[in-house]
C-alpha cells in the first residue's frame, strides 16, 4: 500500500455519521459530489474547506456512530478525504468505509498530535511522519481488506470476481 504522505486534518469529539453529512441533504442527494460541500455543515462550519485532496481525517474520539447510511463515507471520499484514523468507530461507519476504499484506523490518536502530514502502511500497520519514520502501529488489516482499497471498494472487487 502507498505510504504516500497526507495532510491530516483534525476533529475533536464525538463525531455522528449526522454530523458528517445532515440528514437533510441524505435524501436528497445521492451523487457524492454533491453532499461534498456540506460535509460537516452544521458541526464544524467551513471545514470542509480546508481540505485537499488526499488528506487523512483525524478524530479524537468515537467516530461515526449514528445512522448507518453510507452517504456519510461517500461525502468524506467526494471532500477529497482517503483515510480515518480515530480511537473508536461506529461498527457500520467502520464497515462503510472499507467498503467504499476509505481506510478506517484504529489508534489512540493523542500520539498524532503534533504531526501535520502521516502516511499509511496498510501492509505492515504503520502511520508514519513525513520522514518515513513510524509514528503509530496498529494491527494490520486483513489482506481481503487491503485489496478491496486498492481495488476502489466492495463494488469494484465483487465486479472483478464475476
Amino acid at each position: 500500500m502507498s505510504t504516500e504522505v497526507h495532510g491530516v486534518r483534525r476533529l475533536f469529539g464525538v463525531v455522528s455519521t449526522d454530523d458528517i453529512i445532515p440528514a437533510r441533504y441524505k435524501h436528497m442527494h445521492t451523487d457524492p459530489d454533491l453532499l461534498a460541500p456540506h460535509t460537516f455543515e452544521a458541526f464544524a462550519p467551513g471545514f470542509v474547506d480546508t481540505v485537499r485532496s488526499g488528506d487523512v481525517l483525524v478524530g479524537d474520539s468515537l467516530f461515526g456512530i449514528g445512522s448507518s447510511r453510507e452517504q456519510a463515507v461517500s461525502a468524506l471520499a467526494a471532500a477529497g478525504f482517503t483515510a480515518v484514523i480515530a480511537p473508536r468507530f461506529g461498527r457500520i461507519f467502520f464497515r462503510n468505509c472499507w467498503n467504499l476504499a476509505v481506510p478506517a484506523i484504529e489508534v489512540d490518536t493523542a500520539l498524532l498530535v503534533g504531526h501535520d502530514s502521516v502516511g499509511l502502511d496498510l501492509d505492515q500497520g504503520h502511520i508514519l511522519d513525513r520522514d518515513g519514520n513510524v509514528v503509530v502501529d496498529f494491527v494490520p488489516p486483513p489482506s481481503m481488506l487491503i485489496e478491496m482499497v486498492r481495488a476502489g471498494g466492495l463494488l469494484r472487487t465483487l465486479a472483478r470476481s464475476l
